[in-house]
């Protein structure tokens, strides 16, 4: 659901993904893009940073063992009444950037014999050689 307008945008958008995998993608994509972080709260899952304009946080909700919520809000650091101009850069630009490292990260796995980075579409481990196995869950 996305709420623009008034000089604030939020957003939240459902993942098939681990807690900590999100937020190590998260921290990536927002060192990314050029903000100064204020606090991180791991406890409460909660990442708080700002730009010149805007004043930002990111959180994250587990609804179950494999389905994260990630919810990232944006707010104008002067309130903004009756304005109805789009307000959803910085919502667009970490959601573009937290989607293709994670498509990146799906994109690679690790070798079950040597552990080197190869591509999920790879018959052979490009380091030791290893056969794709016929389950490929397992490689």
């Amino acid at each position: 659901m996305r709420i623009d307008g008034a000089g604030a945008c939020f957003d939240n958008r459902v993942y098939e993904l681990d807690l900590g995998t999100a937020w190590q993608i998260a921290m990536l994509s927002i060192n990314e893009m050029g903000v100064t972080l204020d606090e991180v709260d791991e406890a409460n899952r909660v990442i708080h940073f700002h730009n010149s304009n805007k004043i930002m946080q990111v959180a994250f909700q587990q609804l179950d063992e494999e389905t994260l919520q990630v919810i990232m809000d944006s707010t104008g650091k002067r309130l903004q009444i009756y304005s109805w101009k789009r307000e959803d850069k910085e919502v667009n630009l970490f959601y573009e950037l937290f989607e293709k490292k994670l498509r990146e990260f799906r994109a690679f796995i690790l070798c079950p014999s040597c552990s080197a980075k190869i591509s999920t579409l790879s018959k052979f481990c490009p380091e030791c050689g290893a056969k794709k196995p016929e389950d490929p869950t397992t490689w």
